[in-house]
């Protein structure tokens, strides 16, 4: 038989009401514990006041020059964090108090200090058994907070900081992992602080054309470098511990560890200077290979975000401050490999920019007030630029032919008197005769030309058929030995990018040489 509810409720014990006495007692306890949190908030509150007083006493005593409360102050703060004395009430009372006296510290003084222990934090050191610390994520990542939020409020932090990312910078005998990891974090710092764009860029490009002016030799031993080198799957916003795995994964033994770190606290400074033996380092091509082609691929992909991610007007500044970068550093660098194809890449990414490139390298070419050197680089710029950016228009590559011989027919027009031996010619042909008479002219630029050249340009005349070398010049095709001529460099800025890492940016864009239909070897 079901149970009734009155049974149930029957069964169920009756409430034990709380006696008077009982809830005086509560209420007294908790009117003691009011107390004691009111106590304890007033002792917080003279506690926090002595210490502002006594900062505030040694900082004005410390600028009178009596430095004994400043020390006293300094060395009860340095035993309370070493000895970790203080409880986290206290520490935040100290913070609170120190906040008080900003305005009364010398701040130009203490931001260097600030800044470059923050932007240590960005150079690689591994743990004491060679692993990656576990919370390098969290730590660039309280590096990052901190450096967003000070920057702002510091008028002289931004200068300060450009020079401590030059201090900080690896090394170029650090290993590869080393140079990635800090790359990556100056790039991401450039998402939250980019007035800076222009000055680390320009630091960037200076240490890129570093390592690629190391990168020297015969050109079949640099190629045999290229295809042996790794390729490493990095990328701009990937997780830094991730990226360090890949690099570390491939299993070279020079990406592990720093010369940043080499010296630890087990090594006194005696111990450094002990041997009076000069220290030579040996840079290895290949490694040298690889360091670039991972900050290229670094820093091609930070371009590619910034494009992506700009107005119109910021992208035109960009273009704008590599074209600066490019005069001042790349084109001033002697026999750059790779530095330069930043700057290809990135007039790739709109039509409006083939142009303007163009026309710097053709103002450094044809003005006279440029020294020779660089009128020569600039030719050499542009040769190569016109016969590898597959981006280009016939319009483009028409333009600039035309006003290299425009200015080469001034140029005979002033110093040789000219006269037509090319009969037969149409006439409605202006470019090509144009050609025909630099080519023909005294000066005899074939002359100048390296032998594989002007091989390469007679094959291309008589493909074309609109020249007959040979049979205009003769003798005069190839350089007299007998006469000086000016020693021109064999160097073409944009010989075929081969670097594993970077190179997807490049290949699509990048014109392969092409053989001439019937092209034939010429004697």
């Amino acid at each position: 038989m079901p149970t009734s509810k009155s049974c149930e409720l029957s069964s169920i014990p009756p409430k034990k009401r709380s006696s008077i006495s009982e809830r005086n007692s509560k209420k007294r306890k908790v009117e003691m514990d009011e107390n004691v949190d009111k106590n304890d908030v007033e002792m917080s509150k003279q506690e926090f006041s002595t210490m502002t007083s006594f900062i505030f006493n040694a900082i004005t005593l410390k600028n009178e020059g009596n430095m004994t409360k400043y020390n006293e102050l300094f060395r009860l703060i340095g035993d309370g964090v070493c000895k970790n004395t203080f409880g986290l009430k206290k520490t935040h009372l100290w913070v609170l108090a120190f906040s008080r006296a900003t305005q009364m510290l010398d701040c130009s003084y203490y931001i260097d200090s600030i800044l470059n222990m923050l932007v240590k934090h960005f150079v690689l050191r591994l743990d004491k058994d060679g692993t990656i610390p576990d919370n390098l994520e969290f730590i660039h990542g309280r590096v990052h907070y901190a450096l967003k939020n000070v920057l702002p409020v510091v008028p002289s932090g931004e200068e300060e900081l450009i020079k401590i990312i030059f201090q900080n910078f690896p090394y170029k005998k650090d290993s590869l992992v080393v140079h990635v990891t800090y790359l990556k974090n100056v790039l991401q710092m450039l998402e939250y602080l980019p007035t800076l764009q222009t000055q680390v860029l320009e630091l960037l490009f200076e240490r890129l054309t570093d390592l690629d002016t190391e990168v020297q030799g015969k050109m079949e031993e640099i190629e045999s470098f290229e295809e042996s080198s790794s390729q490493y799957d990095i990328s701009f916003h990937s997780e830094t511990s991730s990226t360090v795995s890949s690099l570390r994964s491939k299993g070279r033994s020079y990406v592990s560890i720093s010369s940043h770190s080499s010296i630890t606290e087990d090594h006194s400074d005696d111990d450094i200077s002990s041997s009076s033996s000069p220290c030579i380092v040996v840079l290895d091509v290949r490694q040298l290979i690889e360091k670039l082609d991972c900050m290229l691929k670094l820093l091609l992909d930070y371009l590619k975000w910034f494009f992506d991610n700009s107005t119109n007007e910021q992208q035109e500044e960009l273009f704008d401050t590599l074209m600066t970068i490019f005069e001042k550093i790349v084109l001033l660098t002697f026999k750059s490999r790779y530095t330069q194809f930043l700057i290809f890449w990135y007039v790739s990414l709109k039509k409006s920019y083939v142009q303007p490139f163009l026309a710097q390298l053709l103002h450094k070419l044809l003005a006279d007030k440029e020294p020779p050197i660089i009128r020569e680089v600039a030719s050499q710029y542009v040769a190569s630029y016109i016969g590898r950016a597959a981006y280009l228009s016939t319009d483009d590559v028409r333009l600039c032919v035309r006003a290299l011989l425009k200015w080469a027919e001034k140029y005979l027009d002033c110093y040789e008197n000219f006269r037509d031996v090319t009969d037969g010619i149409p006439h409605w042909w202006p470019d090509i005769m144009r050609l025909q008479r630099v080519i023909k002219s005294k000066f005899a630029p074939l002359q100048v030309c390296t032998g594989e050249i002007v091989k390469m340009f007679i094959r291309i005349t008589e493909a074309l058929q609109f020249m007959n070398c040979k049979e205009v010049l003769g003798d005069r095709i190839y350089r007299d030995s007998k006469k000086e001529f000016l020693d021109m460099n064999e160097y073409f800025p944009f010989d075929p990018f081969r670097l594993k890492t970077s190179r997807s940016y490049i290949s699509s864009i990048y014109q392969d040489w092409k053989g001439i239909p019937g092209d034939y070897d010429v004697e």
